[in-house]
């Protein structure tokens, strides 16, 4: 997988989308995140890691593609449909990767991440999308970005190796 040498320059350009469309992240803002589940995803296959980051990179397009949710934050909308396409695009070219590798059984990798986005979109749905709310998403977004990222080079240099 060829894409995987350019992960990170692209993955730098989502990171400052993110933070251009909401500017500095707010202190003290708290977010649950899967550190032992990416922890195991270090050590994984390159096929299982890609697999993991088309996953994840799914469920982030998902949770941010709520604009009819986002009245209560002041973030640059046009900023917002910018980081989703670098997003889309990194989505697709990786796929592209993950087509050509055997077809393999649900691995307990992907219910769990389903989990984690299952439980982000439920609290953002319980405190009624409010700005604290949405910004505890980017914070998550954010951390899952750069974790991603890591997994990148470790899946990039497995794969030269």
């Amino acid at each position: 997988c060829e894409w995987l040498g350019r992960y990170r320059m692209i993955s730098n350009e989502s990171l400052s989308l993110l933070e251009e469309m909401g500017g500095k992240y707010p202190e003290g803002t708290k977010v649950s995140f899967p550190g032992r589940l990416y922890n195991m995803i270090d050590n994984a296959k390159v096929e299982d890691q890609v697999k993991f980051l088309v996953l994840t990179l799914d469920h982030i397009i998902r949770l941010m593609d709520a604009r009819e949710h986002m009245n209560s934050v002041q973030w640059n909308l046009q900023t917002v449909e910018h980081f989703l396409t670098v997003l889309n695009r990194q989505s697709s070219d990786l796929k592209e990767c993950v087509a050509r590798y055997q077809p393999s059984h649900k691995e307990s990798y992907e219910k769990k991440i389903n989990r984690h986005f299952k439980i982000l979109k439920k609290n953002l749905k319980k405190k009624e999308y409010s700005a604290q709310a949405w910004e505890q998403i980017r914070r998550a977004v954010k951390h899952h970005l750069q974790r991603m990222d890591i997994i990148a080079s470790i899946a990039n240099r497995r794969k030269l190796n």
